[in-house]
């Protein structure tokens, strides 16, 4: 009943069985007191609804901004299917799609996102079931392991004909380790001379779509820190931050540089590299390397865990031990291990009673 009135249920069915079945379920969920509502709500209109009531406001704007990326993808394929008409099939159709367009690390994302929300659906009754039960994230069997910048890769960094803009930058990240949208947000202010080190305390939202914009906090809590500048990295920054204020890398318009301008000078750079270079370069470069090879360089020299904790700006020291553990054979220091070994042998043998005989 509805305002004093009897609510009326058309159950539709292609064919007689699937009208029996829709019958029962519907009387199913009726018994259990499961009225389901929105039946005519699309799935577009549920994530958005999702997003409102569950995260905006609860996670960072970044983070928000993140999301509605992915939700722009799912929506794409599956956005203007109603709730109630929608089914495994089509989530694996949608897969299928991302899978042929090498998009896996971006599907596993999506479709944590459309688990998230169906699970949301069925708490509030929007829907009787959850659809993606079973679904799992596809794991990438070729997925690269992480790995520093080799050796030679830096000499042709130094090589390389780089401009003021692209030298600066590439040395920043290779010996801060500064993620790429910290070092993007830096004022000329932020960076102390004298004292020889440079102070993070912001990141930047960045789109493809539209320009970048500043927030006004890291990534990670801990992101806020002063990170020590190396005696090569105070001598590229003097030089290109002489006479200049406000933003230490502005686009052309003097704004901050947006993600999409950033990657198009990438490929600039890697263009570069490859000029100076008498062997094709790798394909696996990135700009994230750069932060991997500073923690690289950290644990070589010796610096304690707690300490690369602080200057990564790591929340958790899990992250940075999960980083430290990416090394190879030839990042062991043999040569310790057998002395190490050595001096447990001489402890052992000090230690040893002689017998007396009888």
């Amino acid at each position: 009943m509805k305002n004093g009135k009897p609510v009326r249920k058309t159950i539709y069915g292609k064919t007689q069985k699937e009208l029996d079945k829709n019958y029962r379920d519907f009387m199913s969920l009726k018994d259990k007191g499961i009225i389901l509502q929105e039946e005519n709500m699309t799935f577009r209109e549920l994530s958005e609804l999702w997003l409102t009531n569950e995260k905006v406001g609860s996670i960072r704007e970044q983070s928000v901004t993140t999301i509605k990326g992915q939700l722009s993808t799912v929506n794409s394929h599956i956005g203007d299917i109603r709730i109630k008409d929608l089914k495994q099939s089509h989530i694996e159709a949608f897969r299928a799609s991302m899978l042929k367009s090498g998009k896996l690390a971006q599907y596993n994302y999506c479709l944590s996102r459309i688990k998230a929300i169906i699970r949301y659906a069925v708490q509030k009754d929007i829907t009787a079931k959850d659809i993606t039960l079973g679904m799992k994230r596809i794991k990438n069997c070729q997925k690269r392991s992480k790995r520093s910048i080799t050796p030679a890769e830096r000499q042709l960094i130094i090589k390389a004909d780089l401009d003021g803009f692209e030298l600066c930058f590439v040395n920043l990240l290779l010996y801060t380790g500064l993620r790429k949208n910290e070092a993007l947000a830096l004022n000329v202010s932020d960076i102390d001379l004298k004292k020889k080190r440079i102070n993070i305390n912001k990141s930047l939202i960045a789109s493809k779509r539209r320009d970048s914009c500043l927030q006004e906090y890291t990534k990670t809590i801990a992101g806020k820190r002063h990170v020590p500048i190396p005696a090569f990295l105070l001598e590229v920054l003097s030089k290109y931050i002489k006479g200049r204020t406000g933003i230490l890398f502005t686009s052309r318009n003097g704004g901050y540089i947006s993600d999409g301008t950033m990657n198009f000078r990438w490929k600039k750079i890697l263009k570069k590299l490859q000029a100076v270079s008498d062997t094709p370069i790798a394909d696996d470069i990135t700009l994230h390397m750069f932060r991997h090879t500073y923690a690289s360089d950290l644990y070589k020299s010796g610096i304690d865990i707690k300490q690369a904790q602080y200057l990564l700006g790591h929340d958790d020291i899990k992250t940075t031990l999960d980083t430290y553990t990416h090394f190879g054979y030839t990042d062991v220091q043999v040569d310790k291990l057998e002395d190490y070994y050595n001096a447990v042998k001489m402890q052992s043998n000090e230690k040893v009673i002689p017998l007396k005989h009888a």
